[in-house]
């Protein structure tokens, strides 16, 4: 493994990892003050949680939601 002695590197007492310089024009904070903007295609169902649940729902679609193969496990929703 060679040396790169050219970037300063500094050591973070307590810690395995060492801190170095950052690379020309980044963003040291890139999210510094702002939250981060979730994806349209990003929604609480592909996470787990219960989707929400619309007017047109029909009877079918519960069942539909429930029949799942065995592998998946139980599913409440």
């Amino acid at each position: 493994m060679s040396e790169n002695t050219s970037e300063p590197i500094r050591r973070v007492p307590g810690s395995r990892r060492v801190r170095t310089a950052a690379v020309p024009g980044s963003d040291p904070a890139p999210q510094a003050g702002t939250r981060p903007v979730r994806a349209a295609e990003d929604s609480d169902a592909g996470w787990g949680d219960k989707p929400a649940q619309t007017s047109g729902d029909s009877g079918n679609d519960a069942r539909m939601r429930a029949d799942v193969p065995p592998h998946w496990g139980t599913h409440t929703r």
